[in-house]
């Protein structure tokens, strides 16, 4: 009986040392994964706040053009022409 767990215990260190040597590449293969999710996300998030702060620059400067042009007693609108027909 002795031989057998002998064996067994041979097959369960197998088993173990096969197992931890997967681990590593696991966990690289994780730590890849999220570190290039981590730099699509970073890069998305950069581009949001870009457009993000040019919208409000352009907010600003318009706002300045009517408080210079108007002395903020105006709001300028741009005049939308495309219901008009075209003459030739």
């Amino acid at each position: 009986m002795s031989l057998i767990a002998h064996r067994n215990l041979k097959a369960v260190k197998l088993l173990t040392t096969t197992a931890r040597a997967e681990r590593p590449s696991v966990a690289l293969a994780i730590t890849t994964f999220v570190g290039a999710a981590r730099k699509v996300i970073m890069k998305g998030a950069r581009l949001f706040v870009q457009a993000a702060q040019a919208i409000a620059e352009a907010r600003q400067h318009k706002a300045a053009i009517e408080a210079e042009l108007y002395r903020n007693r105006y709001k300028h609108s741009s005049k939308n022409d495309d219901d008009l027909p075209i003459v030739h």
